[in-house]
């Protein structure tokens, strides 16, 4: 049981419930018998008890509902708009991004515009929580990795499958975090009394450089291909023409700039005060 919810009044709001994190949300409060009302615009795969599902496309319109607790595991923007519909809230849990610390000065125009947006959001949601005084809390993960459709690893692994030789522009260190240990925080969360308008960054349970990063994605794959470093201008290169024939077109010169930066996050806060305790990188390309 989560204290205070269970048998409530009203149910949980949960935004991006068929993602990886959302799933997990779902599983955990609907075992532990809290009133759930699910949002995704796809059709969900599975039905759980206590879940009432609502398709809907909330970049179109909000939507109106009555409760008191959102959950957020879906765009930050989105959430924002969302709680403009919701006067009777006053806690709410939303998962941001660490890279809007990394990428506000991307060489790519669509991530910097990506990056403007989400800190819009992140200065809204904290103006919403000081309008209402809400308790809002912000959780910004670096890199997230689980699930069924798992794409920030997937692209690394499925070239290990395929080439004997893997190239890579530098050392820059790592720290993925496993989306079934966010649901895990979120679902703590929504019982622990708020402080108003909180943010907290998450790594993973170990700080990986980035060689040792593709190494072991590679070995849950199935995969030992030699890692080969390759000055960054000569691997931009080589993927400007693999572009040209089609190919390699989910892997952008911006990816190949971070291989050389370090995207980790003093966690030390959310271990102390939340009780963040994530579990070490191992990737599992095993249907969920």
């Amino acid at each position: 049981m989560i204290p205070g919810l269970a048998g409530g009044p009203a149910p949980v709001l949960v935004l991006g419930a068929t993602g990886a994190v959302g799933r997990g949300l779902l599983e955990r409060l609907s075992k532990a018998g809290v009133p759930i009302i699910a949002v995704s615009r796809r059709v969900p795969d599975a039905e759980l008890p206590n879940v009432m599902w609502m398709q809907h496309d909330l970049a179109r319109e909000p939507l109106k509902v009555e409760t008191h607790v959102l959950l957020s595991a879906g765009p930050l923007s989105l959430a924002r708009r969302q709680l403009e519909r919701l006067p009777a809230v006053r806690r709410v849990i939303a998962l941001g991004s660490a890279s809007v610390r990394f990428k506000q000065d991307s060489p790519d125009p669509d991530e910097r515009a990506m990056m403007r947006e989400l800190a819009d959001a992140e200065l809204r949601l904290g103006e919403w929580a000081e309008r209402r005084a809400a308790d809002v809390t912000l959780l910004r993960p670096t890199l997230i990795y689980g699930g069924r459709h798992d794409r920030n690893i997937s692209v690394i692994a499925e070239a290990a499958r395929t080439k004997r030789r893997l190239p890579i522009a530098g050392r820059g260190l790592r720290q993925p975090v496993h989306a079934d240990d966010l649901a895990r925080l979120m679902t703590t969360l929504v019982a622990r009394q708020g402080r108003g308008f909180e943010v907290f960054d998450l790594g993973g349970g170990e700080t990986l450089p980035y060689p040792d990063f593709v190494r072991r994605i590679a070995s849950a794959a199935g995969a030992d291909p030699s890692i080969v470093q390759v000055p960054a201008p000569l691997l931009t290169t080589g993927l400007r023409v693999a572009h040209l024939f089609g190919r390699m077109t989910t892997v952008t010169p911006a990816m190949i700039r971070r291989q050389r930066m370090d995207l980790a996050v003093d966690d030390t806060p959310a271990r102390e005060q939340l009780g963040w305790n994530p579990r070490p990188f191992r990737p599992s390309f095993s249907p969920d």
